[in-house]
């Protein structure tokens, strides 16, 4: 089985950020997350042996730059987009890499200085051993948003989406499973200050009202930085804006066969049983919002935050 070098860790050394790569067979990329791949991949036989560290900003120049970019508000189907492109033959979908997180995170709270040439390079070790072609998308985690000026001013050129859905389901959504930032909200974990230094305001023990308002940071961050680079994709119009949109803008082409594997995976949950066909949820999950919910989204989310400007939409048929 093909390994390839698999960024697996990274960490503080000395005020500076290092990585860890191990080689594994690339398969751990076609896990719904990579996490979930590496904790598979690292479970057997003496795969750590082969890890190295290097300072971030020592790794290799060489390399291409991402095909596209995914940024998303969470449960909105960039999972599914992820693994539909990675089907195509010699491209990888990277999903949430934590190392990216990490990295962010660490620069934000000051204790390594971000390097937007360091950013780079750490990006591109997500596509060594790509393949022919060596395409990559990566999927970000959906609070990395916040970082958005960092990341396309270290990322010139490269594409990127924005994922929305209607927010209420988002919302049902994330009280049923919560998503990183809720998490750290009733926690109060330091990566919370980190990503919401302003926050509580008002109300500083109403989950509602903070995730509500977290999705409309997000939306407020992605309209900063419309243009031609981005494009947005709403989850009600998937997964036939892929094909009619993305692929385009990614730069991607596909013949009939690969379109055909891109649509198999289209029909089946992108998480949890991947062979169990995929159901529309929005209705239950509105139908589970609490008044709670019903509310914070009307006061922070009016207009909503989403759904993509009517030229960039495509139905999904």
């Amino acid at each position: 089985m093909e390994r390839v070098p698999v960024p697996t860790r990274l960490y503080l050394q000395d005020g500076q950020a290092m990585l860890q790569t191990v080689r594994l067979p690339a398969s751990v990329y076609e896990a719904p997350f990579l996490s979930d791949g590496l904790r598979q991949g690292l479970s057997e036989g003496d795969a750590a042996r082969s890890a190295v560290s290097c300072p971030v900003k020592d790794l290799p120049e060489e390399g291409a730059l991402p095909a596209g970019l995914i940024f998303h508000v969470s449960r909105c189907g960039s999972t599914l987009v992820t693994q539909m492109l990675g089907t195509l033959p010699g491209v990888r979908g990277v999903s949430e890499p934590e190392a990216l997180s990490l990295y962010l995170l660490h620069c934000a709270q000051g204790a390594c200085a971000f390097d937007a040439e360091a950013f780079r390079r750490l990006i591109k070790a997500f596509g060594r051993g790509a393949g022919p072609g060596g395409r990559y998308v990566i999927k970000f985690s959906s609070w990395n948003v916040l970082f958005l000026d960092r990341i396309l001013d270290a990322l010139p050129g490269v594409p990127w989406v924005f994922l929305t859905r209607d927010a209420t389901e988002v919302m049902a959504s994330n009280f049923r499973n919560p998503s990183a930032p809720l998490r750290w909200y009733r926690s109060r974990e330091p990566w919370f200050k980190t990503c919401f230094p302003d926050w509580p305001g008002e109300e500083p023990d109403a989950p509602e009202a903070f995730f509500a308002g977290c999705l409309a940071r997000y939306a407020r961050k992605a309209r900063e930085h419309e243009g031609p680079r981005c494009l947005w994709v709403d989850y009600a119009r998937l997964p036939g804006m892929v094909h009619s949109h993305l692929l385009a803008h990614f730069g991607l082409q596909v013949d009939a066969a690969q379109r055909a594997r891109m649509e198999e995976k289209g029909r089946y949950r992108a998480k949890g049983n991947t062979r169990q066909p995929f159901v529309p949820d929005g209705e239950a999950k509105r139908a589970e919002a609490t008044e709670a919910i019903r509310e914070a989204v009307k006061r922070w989310l009016t207009p909503p935050a989403g759904p993509a400007p009517e030229s960039d939409r495509a139905d999904s048929g």
